[in-house]
């Protein structure tokens, strides 16, 4: 068990220094380290389940209360860790919608050049539709900006749940593996049972024709001592 609350401190620590990182860039941080912090808090989750399992394997361990408060510990950290990270990326999406939208509206609020009073002259015309251009391009990229933290998200909730179905799976192999050695062990013990069975058999057989042989041996003699006295 000590081994267990060794690696979940290390857990601990690289995901306090991940979400420093995080909150320290919180607008420049890369995804990748998004997902990092998600898999890290998911496999934080499994140490603290493996933790607990052994723990009631062991309720008589002298030192139940301390691995006991331990886990208590971890659990408090857990919760810390996971609501620190969703504070992070709401302050994240929130802090490049407004910079998005700040951009966009400053564009849209650019004094432009004095246009001409001919609405025909042609650079007039040049100008509208630069500016309209622009305003297009820069609506674009907000939308797409929108689009990849939304892809973002999903991204991490399907990191998330890939590591859980991972977690799952080695969980059913383990289950399947105790299976097996439970039905190994049966067909062992009832193995050893019919070969003692069939001694048990074999030694009954013998002793039934040793049971006749006597028998005979003994009507024989009788035999022979009524005619002798006769």
């Amino acid at each position: 068990m000590n081994s267990l609350y060794n690696h979940g401190l290390k857990q601990t620590q690289t995901i306090t220094k991940d979400l420093a990182e995080f909150e320290k860039n919180l607008s420049t941080s890369p995804l990748s380290l998004q997902g990092a912090i998600t898999t890290s808090i998911t496999a934080f989750k499994k140490t603290i389940r493996e933790y607990t399992d052994l723990l009631d394997k062991n309720p008589t361990d002298s030192s139940f209360a301390k691995h006991e408060g331990r886990i208590s510990k971890f659990n408090q950290d857990l919760e810390n860790f996971t609501a620190k990270f969703d504070s992070l990326r709401n302050q994240r999406e929130i802090s490049l919608q407004e910079a998005d939208r700040q951009e966009l509206l400053g564009r849209r609020h650019v004094a432009p050049s004095q246009p001409s009073d001919n609405p025909y002259d042609p650079n007039s015309q040049q100008q509208q539709q630069q500016q309209q251009q622009t305003l297009s391009q820069r609506e674009g990229l907000y939308n797409e900006s929108q689009a990849l933290a939304r892809g973002s998200e999903q991204l991490d909730r399907i990191l998330e749940m890939g590591q859980q179905a991972f977690e799952d799976i080695v969980e059913q192999n383990e289950t399947l593996r105790k299976v097996q050695a439970k039905f190994e062990e049966g067909l062992i013990t009832l193995g050893v049972s019919q070969g003692t069975i069939r001694s048990v058999e074999r030694r009954a057989k013998q002793d039934k024709w040793l049971f006749w042989f006597c028998v005979v041996i003994m009507l024989v003699f009788f035999y022979y001592i009524i005619k002798f006295f006769r």
